[in-house]
């Protein structure tokens, strides 16, 4: 492509917004940016970061600037049909990615004029963030926090500070309530969550506002509501739609409490030095409230990255305090010693590679079908489904595994728990045999003995994850794991001086949400 002609598109590219999705379903996005710098803005997928212009082809480049969709340029953007390019997702290609501008200039003169107003209007937004144009500045007497959720399964992390928000005249809450989004391998679309979490809250008699799919409004009226600060439920931009990723929230100040109780345990996937507190969201995060206070390793990575060591600050661990006073709740009616499984759903080798799932199961159905003394409950991730729905699972098909929760719930000494919290579980248990990094430490917190599976090829561990390992019983393959699992149902775990240890500083403050709200007073001068 002659220098003239990609200069024609490469103008034409930065000055569109554009839809991007799969050809002839939703698209994942309205809203993607082609910024000049060569980077793929307002769009959270780690497939599509970057974006060049090679010889005749527009390409799109992973976070490790690995191809992953290419699209074959016309002469000149005036030869687009239908404003539309289509290309072939090489990581499979079967699927086919349609980017459609929102609107085509009619020449360059007027991509010209459309990119001065669109300047202008960037540069009004920017002045004046939490409210439209021509609208007066509101006052208002309370401290207003909007709560954005999407997944019941981490609530436990932040129901403290909701329930106190609410009760503080002080303050005014609003809880909107969004179901999730899921990326897969190939596509995303949205997890049916939004009636889960809506059931939770109205059992906790908290009202809420149910997000419909018009997230450019619902983000418009946040924005008229001017709040104060956000609390978004996930640092993951990918679990939401455009309208709430980090960068289009932080007109407000962005607040984030982790749903894990500490990031602390594991390096960044396919590193052995850094942080995952240098997490790009933080960048738009006003303040971080961490279980306790920074490691030698955390600060070390924070300050070779632009995330600010301001944001953080330690105020003990919410989730923490709530898995401590979680009441006991078996839902398997059975006389005899309680063993709960948990499954994570890293089970392929994409990502934290600890589930192993498709390795056990087998095993675990035939040792609970042969152990009817003992009483078994099964709780798997809630993405677990999705992942064996969505990706190439290696000896485990979605037929495979839903046949297996049939037959494992059927079984008199056997359940299964899902889509609610597990915490009264594990605190009913005499046991725990895990494969997922949080209920590695969680469960410590309940002083249960802890038999914790792990794979060969696992994301690496820190000095902090190699010091909470202390606390639990690792076991590499599942024939051990049980003989340790029947070993402690008989005897005293050797282990509980270690919990007590790795423990200690997250349970110190009864009430972090009361130093989380305080901080919220200070920064509004009150």
């Amino acid at each position: 492509m002659e220098d003239t002609q990609k200069s024609v598109w490469e103008t034409y590219l930065t000055q569109r917004n554009f839809e991007f999705g799969q050809q002839g379903k939703q698209p994942y996005t309205q809203q993607m940016i082609l910024a000049p710098d060569g980077r793929i803005t307002n769009y959270g997928s780690n497939n599509e970061k970057f974006w060049q212009i090679k010889d005749n082809q527009l390409e799109f480049l992973d976070i490790n600037r690995q191809l992953t969709t290419s699209f074959v340029l016309p002469e000149s953007p005036a030869k687009l049909e239908h404003f539309t390019l289509t290309g072939t997702y090489v990581l499979n290609s079967s699927v086919k990615h349609q980017l459609r501008a929102r609107s085509l200039p009619q020449d360059l003169h007027t991509m010209r004029d459309d990119l001065e107003q669109s300047l202008t209007d960037r540069f009004l937004q920017a002045s004046s963030p939490t409210f439209p144009r021509s609208r007066k500045i509101k006052t208002h007497s309370h401290i207003r926090v909007a709560f954005i959720l999407n997944s019941v399964e981490t609530l436990p992390a932040l129901m403290p500070l909701i329930q106190a928000v609410k009760k503080d005249a002080m303050f005014e809450a609003k809880i909107l309530v969004l179901n999730r989004m899921y990326t897969s391998a190939d596509y995303g679309y949205f997890l049916s969550t939004r009636s889960k979490v809506e059931a939770f809250l109205t059992r906790a008699g908290l009202n809420f506002i149910s997000l419909d799919d018009d997230d450019d409004s619902a983000l418009d009226n946040l924005k008229l509501w001017q709040a104060d600060f956000i609390v978004r439920q996930s640092e993951w931009d990918n679990d939401y739609p455009d309208q709430f990723i980090g960068e289009r929230l932080d007109w407000a100040r962005l607040i984030h409490i982790p749903y894990t109780i500490t990031e602390k345990m594991i390096y960044p996937v396919g590193h052995k030095t850094g942080s995952l507190l240098t997490n790009e969201y933080y960048l738009h995060v006003w303040r971080y409230f961490t279980e306790e206070p920074l490691g030698p390793n955390e600060k070390e990575a924070i300050e070779k990255s632009f995330v600010s060591r301001d944001i953080f600050q330690s105020v003990g661990s919410m989730k923490a305090k709530m898995i401590q006073h979680a009441a006991p709740n078996w839902p398997i009616h059975h006389g005899g010693k309680r063993v709960l499984w948990t499954a994570h759903h890293s089970v392929t080798k994409r990502w934290l590679n600890f589930g192993m799932f498709p390795q056990i199961y087998q095993s675990m159905l035939a040792w609970t079908q042969a152990h009817q003394e003992l009483s078994v409950l099964f709780n798997p991730h809630p993405l677990l489904r999705e992942i064996i729905r969505t990706e190439d699972v290696p000896g485990l098909s979605l037929a495979q595994y839903d046949a297996f929760l049939k037959e494992f719930a059927s079984l008199p000494n056997g359940g299964v728990l899902q889509n609610t919290s597990q915490y009264g579980a594990s605190a009913a248990a005499d046991v725990v045999l895990t494969d997922g990094s949080s209920a590695f430490y969680e469960m410590q917190i309940q002083r249960k003995p802890i038999v914790a599976l792990l794979r060969s090829d696992h994301v690496a561990f820190t000095p902090e994850g190699e010091k909470i390992l202390k606390g639990v019983h690792v076991k590499t393959d599942i024939d051990h794991a049980l003989r340790t699992v029947s070993q402690l149902l008989r005897e005293p775990d050797n282990k509980l001086n270690n919990q007590i240890e790795t423990t200690k500083t997250w349970l110190a403050n009864d009430h972090p949400e009361f130093a989380i709200m305080q901080a919220m007073r200070g920064e509004m001068g009150l």
